[in-house]
């Protein structure tokens, strides 16, 4: 910790009071994002509206209902110091996550500079709507990046997220040829939105033209989150939909081991064969 203080001052506190960003929370000692055990910093503020969020308190850019708090670069970084030994020992560390990290990109920058000055492992999970110049900012600072990827048909994404895939598409093309780390593909099945042979087998065609897909994990569906609806005053519309039992994915895994280049399909981070 010593050491990051000295280096804030040699820099004339430049990582303190130069970039500052909300953050919702600072989880520890998770393993559902990441390799090893990580500490994920969750920021506010997201351009999508999925109809499924499981944090809608993540989603407006901006302190609300005792959700979020403004940070400092340093603080942050202060932080996730603290939990370095875990770190070393489990091949972990840093993961931004949101929310949507490329809404805050210039401090999701500085943290990961700052994480990897201390030899911390670096990661962000992403719905990847952005400019790329964005995206950019991040990737000299990064090992892996995880990308949702929740629908391939245009008009569905925009009916279920707010937003087009055309960008996300775009920039998932980009990083393929631009990016030397792990590039991961996370994907929320979800009963009547995604969860059928069709919209699986469109998404897998798109993903078979990234040959330096790292793996793709399917995430069933869940109904955590429908709690902090209530207390924001706001509709969960998916309130009749049930959690997807992992057990069920596995023939929609077999779909994209078909079209994958390495056949590293997941299921919740398990392998088909743990299941």
């Amino acid at each position: 910790m010593k050491l990051l203080e000295e280096q804030s001052k040699k820099t004339s506190m430049s990582v303190a009071v130069v970039k500052k960003g909300i953050v919702l929370r600072i989880e520890r000692a998770s393993i559902h994002d990441g390799e090893g055990l990580r500490t994920v910093v969750f920021l506010k503020g997201c351009p999508l509206r999925c109809k499924w969020c499981s944090t809608p308190e993540s989603q407006e850019k901006k302190i609300e209902y005792g959700y979020g708090k403004d940070m400092t670069v340093y603080e942050v970084v202060s932080e996730v110091c603290k939990d370095e030994v875990f770190f070393f020992h489990s091949g972990g560390g840093l993961t931004i996550s949101g929310g949507e990290v490329l809404l805050q990109a210039d401090f999701a920058k500085e943290i990961l500079m700052e994480c990897q000055k201390h030899g911390i492992n670096t990661a962000i999970e992403t719905s990847f709507f952005s400019q790329y110049s964005e995206i950019e900012k991040l990737l000299p600072y990064l090992n892996d990046i995880y990308v949702d990827f929740k629908l391939a048909d245009e008009k569905s994404h925009i009916f279920y997220t707010g937003v087009s895939n055309s960008k996300i598409k775009e920039n998932l093309l980009r990083l393929n040829k631009n990016f030397n780390g792990g590039i991961h593909i996370r994907i929320p099945v979800i009963p009547t939105v995604n969860f059928n042979k069709k919209d699986m087998e469109e998404i897998a065609i798109f993903l078979g033209k990234l040959e330096n897909i790292v793996e793709v994990e399917l995430l069933p569906y869940h109904t955590l989150g429908i709690d902090t609806y209530k207390k924001l005053g706001k509709e969960y519309e998916l309130k009749n939909i049930k959690a997807l039992e992992e057990s069920k994915l596995k023939s929609t895994a077999e779909i994209f081991k078909k079209t994958i280049v390495n056949n590293a399909v997941k299921i919740k981070g398990k392998h088909m064969d743990e299941i």
